[in-house]
């Protein structure tokens, strides 16, 4: 064998696949659109990005990128449109952003059968838009662009072929699709994987109060994905006739739950350990914010639950091949909209205590009353119930009198032995509060009583359960210590 045969021979052994390599730049291309592996944080609210100091969470939580609400996507006069959102006042300077379009009116379910809109013409109209946002960097760095459009399988091939419509407008960066359902036959298998084969990444929605896939099932598409973790918990307006009337926000429902015109009540019939759900039902008129409910009106309320939550996130990726990394969702223009704020997020992922932290005080009010004050110094809240959150005041040897619940949602009696009595014969209150929310201070109550206050007055003690889980419980307090009586002037001490 001669010499240039030889080296020939040599060359390929060290370059197997050498000759099948893709031009330069089509390699730089592919390499730009392939998503970052990591932990990535959606904001679904287009206020969302302009609270102060995101940027630094973001860092310490390790996000590879932001999703941030971009435009949507809907009919305007007959022709498709893109009506952009407005940018961040601040644009990232240090994480990477991705721009995401969500489905008007005219588009949501549109890629749900054969009839889909043409694609090459919703491209048309909205590839120019995104291609200029993305150009003006308004956001910052944009290294993705994600449809968060529903579909199913017999709209598929549609949505796959406007998925690659707009790449050829946006080119250089990835393109990803929300995934809410997987298909159950073969047929409908086919289908789905045109549009899996033509998205860089998907966004599978594991965990949350809507629709689920199984994490299992998703990573035996063999395709790049977040795990899509749904931590939202907007309410469901219901009127008397059980006509719907739109969602309530979250930051509703403290004041919602401390209001003595609102019933609540545990909703046994949602079979689902991923949720927490109650109705909260109006027994009066209530003004909250602009928004006035009538007596009778109902809010179903269907909360992430947390603890199951805290579970999902080490084990639904356990083993997974394709998966980025998670992807986690907030509600809210800022975190005191939010029931689990991303602070609360940072707590997990950084092993901070998930227990919110409890404050209470008792003291005197005058000669026969004490005011009672609780509040939360944590981010992370309690769970919603009428029965877990109390702090308990000892009055003994005094009685109650009068017992004015402040921002407290109920009371209860008791006597010594712990047995639920009258007030004539109790000598302990027990006051309620149905969630205690993040950094919430509750409003003080006030227990006027009859008969001697003890003189270390009051012992308390305090249970909750928290919304990962703990259950937090104090022993009765310690009366607080005998003050050290200061010197007398002039006073000499006797020689010995």
């Amino acid at each position: 064998m001669n010499r240039r045969v030889l080296t020939l021979v040599a060359a390929l052994a060290v370059f197997p696949a050498g000759c099948r390599r893709a031009p330069a730049p089509v390699r730089a291309a592919e390499a730009a659109r392939q998503a970052p592996k990591g932990d990535v944080i959606w904001l679904m609210d287009p206020a969302g990005p302009g609270e102060p100091g995101l940027e630094q969470q973001l860092e310490r939580l390790g996000a590879v990128a932001l999703f941030l609400p971009a435009g949507r996507v809907d009919l305007d006069s007959g022709l498709w449109k893109l009506r952009l959102d407005s940018p961040p006042v601040h644009r990232f300077e240090r994480t990477p952003v991705v721009l995401v379009l969500r489905a008007g009116e005219a588009l949501a379910g549109a890629f749900s059968g054969p009839d889909a809109p043409d694609a090459l013409a919703v491209a048309g109209s909205v590839g120019p838009v995104l291609a200029e946002a993305v150009r003006a960097q308004a956001y910052g760095r944009v290294i993705g662009v994600h449809l968060d459009f529903a579909f199913a399988p017999a709209g598929a091939v549609r949505y796959a072929q406007l998925v690659d419509s707009l790449r050829r407008s946006v080119p250089g960066v990835f393109l990803s699709v929300s995934v809410r359902a997987l298909p159950q036959s073969d047929d409908e298998r086919k289908q789905v994987d045109a549009l899996f084969a033509s998205a860089d990444a998907l966004v599978a929605f594991v965990f949350g109060a809507g629709p689920r896939v199984d994490p299992l099932a998703m990573d035996a598409a063999r395709r790049p994905w977040w795990a899509a973790y749904d931590t939202r918990s907007p309410g469901v307006l219901v009127g008397p006739k059980g006509e719907t009337r739109g969602d309530v926000p979250a930051r509703f429902l403290d004041a919602l739950t401390g209001n003595p015109r609102v019933e609540f009540e545990n909703d046994l019939s949602a079979d689902d350990a991923s949720v927490t759900a109650f109705r909260l039902t109006m027994r009066g008129p209530v003004r909250l914010d602009g928004v006035t409910l009538a007596a009778g009106d109902r809010i179903s309320f269907r909360l992430p639950a947390i603890s199951e939550m805290l579970f999902q996130l080490g084990s639904n990726l356990a083993g997974k091949r394709f998966a980025l990394g998670r992807a986690i969702l907030f509600d809210g223009a800022s975190e005191a909209d939010r029931v689990f704020p991303l602070v609360a997020f940072e707590d997990v992922l950084l092993g901070r205590s998930l227990a919110p932290v409890l404050e209470a005080s008792v003291r005197p009010a005058g000669r026969n009353a004490v005011a009672v004050e609780l509040g939360n110094r944590s981010h992370q809240a309690t769970v919603a119930s009428r029965v877990a959150n109390w702090i308990e005041v000892d009055l003994s040897p005094a009685r109650p009198a009068e017992v004015q619940v402040g921002g407290f949602d109920r009371y209860e009696v008791y006597d010594a032995g712990q047995r639920l009595v009258s007030p004539g014969r109790a000598t302990r209150v027990r006051l309620y509060e149905t969630l205690v929310a993040p950094m919430e201070t509750v409003t003080s109550a006030r227990i006027v009583v009859r008969g001697s206050l003890p003189a270390d007055c009051c012992r308390f003690r305090l249970h909750a359960s928290a919304a990962s889980g703990e259950q937090i419980s104090t022993d009765w307090s310690a009366p607080p210590p005998t003050p050290t009586p200061a010197p007398r002037k002039g006073a000499t001490r006797k020689a010995r």
